[in-house]
Formats: C-alpha cells, structure tokens, sequence
C-alpha cells in the first residue's frame, strides 16, 4: 500500500492577504511613527529654551542676593561662561551637538541652529550711561541675556531677554 503524503502550507492567496496588511499596517505606522519623533524633537528643543531661560533668572537672582549682602556677584560674564554653565550636564540638541551655542543677533544665521535644533545663546554686560560727543547722555544698559529658540521644524522662533529685572519672552519669526 502507499502511503500518500500530506503536504501543507500557505497558499498565494494567503500569502498575498498577508502582503497586503503588513503593507497597510506600514502605510499607517510609519507617517505616525516620524510625526512622534518630530514632536519629540519639538519638546526637547523646547525645554532647553524654558531651562535655559530658569538657569538664567536662578543665575540673576543669586547676583541680586550675593550683591545685596555685600558678597561678588558669582553669575559668568562673557557668552562662553553661560554656554559653559547650560551645557555642563551635557545635554545635547536633538540633531546632534551641544544644546546651547554661541549667537548673534542676525536675523539670517546665528539665531541658534535650525537643522540641531540648538538655542543661540548671547551675553551683553551692563554698560555706564556716560556722555557722547554732542553733550548729550548715552543711557546705561543692565547686563542681559539673550536665548534664541531656532527655526526648527515646525516651531516659531522665540527670543527670550533675561535680565536682573526679569523676563521678556517674544516670537521673532514664524515657519514658512
């Protein structure tokens, strides 16, 4: 007698159903998946602008106190020392790099950095009012810091002006 054999498996029907859902499923997933990861980015750069912003005001205000009890003020005084201080925990941008860099006020670049998502990061030092050349007073200025939000993905650039005073927080630019 012979025996016959029972061969089994998927048929292409079957395997062509499969196919088809795991191409729907990916149609789905993967647009969901990159839209996470862009809101991810989004907070993070965020809240290094926010910390940037409560570091300063911490630094500002422990100055107040130090030079009201009659002990220097401890806060740093050139952009390198700040960037030095909101980086020291090594925090970096969500496209690579440190968080924090070096800034200008040009509205075209230095601004922080659109492709990492860095905060641009400016010191200007208190300055004397004194006395031009026509006679009249150049008012003084109070030492301020200036944080810079970038560009980045679908954010609005922010500026943040911290000083002994307070906190002045604006858009500059908005997404194209």
């Amino acid at each position: 007698m012979a025996y016959r054999r029972n061969i089994q498996g998927f048929t292409m029907f079957e395997l062509l159903i499969v196919v088809a859902v795991i191409g729907i499923v990916s149609a789905v997933a993967v647009p969901a998946y990159r839209s996470y990861i862009q809101t991810a980015n989004m907070t993070k750069v965020t809240a290094h602008f926010e910390q940037g912003v409560r570091v300063a005001q911490n630094a500002f205000a422990k100055d107040k106190t130090r030079v009201a009890i009659g002990i220097p003020a401890s806060a740093p005084d050139t952009t390198e020392d700040w960037i030095a201080l909101l980086n020291r925990n090594g925090v970096q941008a969500p496209g690579g790099g440190p968080a924090y860099i070096p800034s200008t006020n040009n509205r075209n670049e230095g601004r922080g950095d659109p492709e990492t998502g860095a905060i641009g990061v400016l010191w200007r030092a208190a300055r004397e009012a004194r006395e031009k050349k026509d006679g009249s007073i150049r008012p003084g200025t109070e030492a301020q810091l200036t944080l810079w939000r970038p560009l980045y993905l679908s954010l609005v650039e922010q500026r943040a002006q911290v000083t002994g005073e307070g906190v002045e927080i604006t858009i500059q630019r908005k997404s194209l």
